[in-house]
């Protein structure tokens, strides 16, 4: 049903129980470069670990990787030279 601006809202809900239920839009296997440096960026920027997981659309185990420099180690140093060089 759309909205009063004849938009979809950005929820669905459960069709047995109602419950309204975040709509995934996006879904990634594994990490680009870029993609494990904006987890970076987003960290530093003290978005929450789950937040960062579901912006970015894939599951804690890839995001994990990200950050314990198993992928695209220099991810971080990316990030942090993208946020101090402004």
């Amino acid at each position: 049903m759309a909205d009063l601006f004849g938009e979809d809202p950005p929820y669905e809900r459960h069709p047995i129980t109602g419950v309204k239920m975040n709509v995934i839009t996006l879904k990634r296997r594994a990490l680009s470069f870029a993609e494990a440096v904006t987890a970076h960026v987003m960290r530093l920027q003290g978005v929450s670990y789950t937040d960062i997981v579901h912006k970015l659309g894939t599951n804690a185990n890839r995001i994990g990787e990200i950050f314990r420099g198993d992928e695209h180690p220099e991810a971080a140093n990316e990030a942090f030279r993208l946020l101090t060089s402004r």
